[in-house]
């Protein structure tokens, strides 16, 4: 459990490292997956265990890296119109499209705990974002917009990253995670340049919060993450993940003076408890 935590507490960090970088979402996602990537090759080094890169090297990661590249560029450009903890907390609810995917699978209705949570969790997103939302800016309703479609790549990525972990047996969540954040980071240069950015960073400040990002965010914490899921219960390890959506809006109030107040707190807290109830019902 103490890794699970440990992970959460850290990524929850990542959408602030994201905010302070200043620079275009395509950007901000290559160097997360490219000092990401460097540092899971460096912990897999340290461990003698750089083989297991090779057995790594399979559709599974590529295909998954695809749906977290879409992630983090939707995710990376929300944040820069909503804020760090609206666009986390809106990007959380892969949780229902997960379930929802794995019902049409099973061919049968998701039961009712589950339906219930997610009316509990649109009324808490309707609370936060949905009053008065034809009168927000055009830049607030763009931010909504690439938060909702974070969501879908961001539960596209789940459902792959499974296979791509175990990939049979054959290698490890650090080795897959390396695999698919380098592959990302590919993917994500040429999206960059034809953009027409730079890859250059302008600041020390841009370079140090994107090193945090790669390093502590993409490296370290979905590191402790991966390993640390399997040693807890699924209700357990749900309440314990909701400290990043939670965390990033506490940063967002702390660091950058986001304006709240009792009615959008009381959305967050609703919205909160739908995606904890939904998380611990996919079954």
């Amino acid at each position: 459990m103490g890794q699970l935590l440990f992970g959460a507490v850290i990524i929850s960090f990542s959408a602030v490292f994201v905010k302070l970088a200043g620079v275009p979402p395509a950007v901000s996602a290559f160097y997360r997956m490219f000092f990401g990537g460097l540092t899971l090759l460096v912990m897999l080094a340290a461990t003698r265990n750089l083989s297991a890169v090779r057995r790594s090297l399979a559709w599974p990661a590529l295909a998954c890296a695809v749906f977290f590249c879409a992630d983090l560029l939707c995710w990376h450009a929300s944040i820069n119109y909503i804020g760090p903890g609206l666009a986390t907390l809106v990007g959380n609810f892969q949780v229902f499209l997960i379930t929802i995917v794995a019902a049409i699978q099973a061919r049968r209705l998701p039961r009712t705990g589950f339906l219930a949570a997610m009316g509990l969790a649109v009324a808490g997103l309707y609370l936060v974002v949905g009053r008065g939302f034809a009168e927000q800016t055009p830049e607030f309703r763009l931010g909504v917009g690439y938060g909702l479609a974070t969501a879908v790549f961001y539960g596209l990525f789940i459902l792959t990253l499974k296979k791509a972990v175990t990939d049979g047996g054959r290698a490890g969540p650090m080795a897959a995670m390396a695999v698919l954040s380098l592959a990302g980071a590919v993917l994500l240069a040429p999206v960059v340049l034809l953009g027409g950015h730079s890859l250059v960073l302008p600041t020390a400040t841009g370079l140090f919060s994107l090193l945090g990002l790669g390093v502590i965010g993409q490296g370290i914490g979905w590191l402790a993450i991966s390993t640390g899921l399997a040693g807890v219960r699924p209700a357990l390890a749900g309440l314990i993940l909701l400290l990043q959506p939670t965390l990033s809006y506490v940063w967002d109030v702390s660091f950058f003076g986001k304006t709240t107040g009792p009615v959008e707190l009381c959305g967050v807290a609703l919205a909160l408890a739908g995606i904890y109830i939904g998380s611990t019902r996919r079954s």
